[in-house]
């Protein structure tokens, strides 16, 4: 069985290449913590976590899409932005001696 992880990002939301790379990563944890155990995820990890990156224009389209995807019996993770993209200093300090010298995307 072919399972692949689709998300699905608002492209008039003007966000960065950063910005999305992160909300992207939310949104894939979120599936994982929200669907591990069932069958499909099992299928998902054997064949190796496909996963496909697409945009929508607007809200409307995105909600089109959820639609479909519940009525289609798909598990669904909306994700909404906190505004907590910038972390506060905690213990990232074994992080950041390896990476803090890199620039952001």
């Amino acid at each position: 069985m072919a399972v692949k992880l689709a998300l699905v990002v608002r492209a008039d939301l003007g966000m960065g290449r950063g910005k999305i790379a992160a909300q992207v990563a939310h949104a894939a944890v979120a599936a994982v913590l929200a669907n591990a155990g069932n069958r499909d995820f099992a299928a998902w990890l054997a064949e190796g976590q496909p996963k496909v990156v697409l945009k929508v224009a607007s809200a409307e389209q995105l909600a089109e899409v959820v639609r479909g995807a519940v009525a289609a019996g798909l598990p669904v993770e909306l994700i909404r932005d906190a505004g907590r993209t910038q972390v506060e200093p905690g213990d990232s300090g074994r992080v950041d001696a390896l990476t803090g010298a890199l620039s952001l995307l």
